[in-house]
């Protein structure tokens, strides 16, 4: 593993180079320290895009929300009982828990969101109580919440583009079968899908993009990345087709803004992965009045 993250990091450190003139990326590019966290966000922005025009489609928010703050406990295991370094191997494991019991609810109209509320409930309250076992982990426990973005490491980073592209994968090949479930879920049932196996990895998906990005935004902020991005595209556009460029754009310009945000001079602290969330829910509040006027001249994409 050490050698694939020596690799990794060498061709970024190679493309740091090459990307330095480049205008608009010269605060991203100035050190190390800010290109990790700037590479992160690009695969996190692509990734999130993607996963978000399913959840937008399917309805999944409340999903979305329960996958955020059930990884908590894994989060913590990871960091405070094996390192920082195993934050994403922690949450992953926690994930898959996860994602198989929001599958299982998912089966049942009748205890779907009761269950899903049961199951965010039981498994950020253990987070909380794990991290307090230890002692006073209150300054721990808040940038477990809220991220460190400035702080990521080289192992991290290859863990969280190889988590990354996991949830670009995991819909990639469901896509066709996502979208029917999305429009005809009896249809889809109907027709033979596995509808146990397309939801499965539909919030195996979801939970892959907040593995990723859990030890850099933060699990209470990576919310705004799985829903913003997809809400955001289907405010200009009902093409599928024209969703998925349109929320990826979202993910990884308001990335790149919020990045850029955080270098400006200012009497305060500029919180780095609150610019981030901030510069998504910007770029929605920006495409708000477009969508309006397109659907009054009814010239929506």
């Amino acid at each position: 593993m050490d050698s694939v993250v020596a690799a990794v990091m060498s061709a970024l450190e190679h493309l740091r180079l090459a990307l330095q003139g480049v205008p608009g990326l010269a605060a991203v590019t100035s050190a190390p320290y800010m290109f990790r966290p700037f590479i992160m966000l690009m695969f996190l922005g692509i990734a999130a895009g993607l996963v978000g025009v399913i959840v937008n489609l399917r309805c999944l928010e409340f999903n979305a929300e329960a996958m955020v703050h059930s990884v908590f406990p894994g989060i913590v295991a990871g960091a405070l009982y094996w390192g920082i370094d195993n934050i994403v191997p922690g949450a992953a494991v926690v994930a898959v828990i996860v994602a198989v019991a929001l599958t299982w609810l998912g089966r049942s109209r009748r205890i779907n969101e009761a269950g899903t509320a049961i199951v965010l409930t039981s498994f950020f309250g253990f987070g909380v109580v794990l991290s307090l076992y230890k002692g006073d982990m209150s300054g721990q426990l808040e940038a477990l919440m809220f991220g460190r973005l400035l702080e990521v490491s080289d192992a991290r980073l290859v863990q969280s583009i190889l988590v990354c592209l996991i949830a670009l994968v995991a819909i990639g090949v469901s896509w066709r079968a996502q979208v029917f479930r999305a429009f005809d879920r009896d249809g889809a049932m109907a027709s033979g899908m596995s509808a146990t196996a397309v939801d499965f990895l539909a919030n195996a998906a979801i939970a892959a993009v907040v593995v990723a990005s859990s030890s850099a935004v933060g699990v209470l902020l990576v919310i705004g990345y799985l829903v913003v991005p997809g809400a955001a595209a289907r405010l200009v556009t009902h093409r599928i087709s024209t969703m998925v460029p349109v929320a990826i754009l979202v993910g990884v310009v308001g990335g790149w803004f919020g990045m850029w945000l955080m270098t400006v001079d200012s009497p305060h602290p500029i919180s780095p992965q609150a610019a981030v969330a901030l510069s998504v829910l910007a770029l929605y509040a920006l495409l708000l009045p477009v969508g309006y006027v397109m659907r009054k001249r009814g010239t929506g994409a």
